[in-house]
């Protein structure tokens, strides 16, 4: 072996390389750890077996362009609710008592705005316990009223055992009224109460009653 060093120091085998093969690889090039006097050289990578200086064989791991990928995808962040699949939370979510005896959460009566700034705007009422308030995770989310409090201002219920419609105080700053009266307590509520929730006035609409209930058939 004929070995030389071109003028930028790599030593190389001029009876197997017409020119300096460090300098002329447009490969990525790497280290490897090889005996001493030959330690830290660079070796080029072309995907076939080198021989660098010190005796030492070394082989390119051959890395395609799909493999590559690949290997990026086994570490990318999985995009949240991937079609297709089910969620934990909704798994094991409380299902209302209704939903589960008729297979669905049916609509059991309104909340319409009678006053206020979402005047002739309607809530749906469903079977189970209606939780009031600002926020989004509310049923009945009457979010342009700031004297409402974010959350559980008040509950409004029905039993489909019982056929009625129960309007309960919750975790409200400020009181509500039902026909003009501050409620404290659970209290029954009928058609065409009026319910007013901080500074916004309601007509309490019910589908359920003596005239409809919801059943299996």
């Amino acid at each position: 072996m004929a070995e030389i060093e071109c003028g930028k120091g790599h030593l190389y085998d001029s009876d197997q390389y017409a020119a300096c093969p460090y300098c002329n690889s447009s490969q990525q090039q790497v280290f490897f750890e090889t005996p001493v006097g030959a330690q830290n050289r660079t070796v080029p990578l072309d995907g076939a077996q080198q021989q660098i200086p010190g005796g030492v064989s070394v082989t390119k791991p051959l890395i395609s362009p799909e493999n590559e990928q690949s290997a990026i995808a086994i570490n990318k962040t999985r995009p949240l609710d991937m079609p297709g699949e089910k969620k934990v939370t909704a798994q094991n979510k409380t299902v209302g008592h209704m939903e589960e005896k008729l297979g669905i959460n049916p609509v059991v009566g309104w909340l319409v705005c009678i006053d206020g700034k979402t005047k002739g705007k309607d809530y749906r009422l469903f079977g189970h316990v209606n939780t009031v308030g600002r926020s989004k995770d509310m049923d009945v989310c009457l979010d342009e009223d700031s004297t409402i409090s974010e959350e559980n201002h008040a509950r409004i219920s029905y039993s489909d055992k019982n056929n009625r419609f129960v309007i309960i105080p919750a975790d409200g700053k400020n009181l509500f009224y039902v026909n003009g009266d501050e409620i404290l307590l659970p209290t029954q509520i009928s058609a065409y109460d009026i319910i007013e929730f901080g500074e916004t006035k309601f007509i309490f609409i019910p589908l359920c009653g003596e005239k409809f209930v919801w059943s299996k058939e």
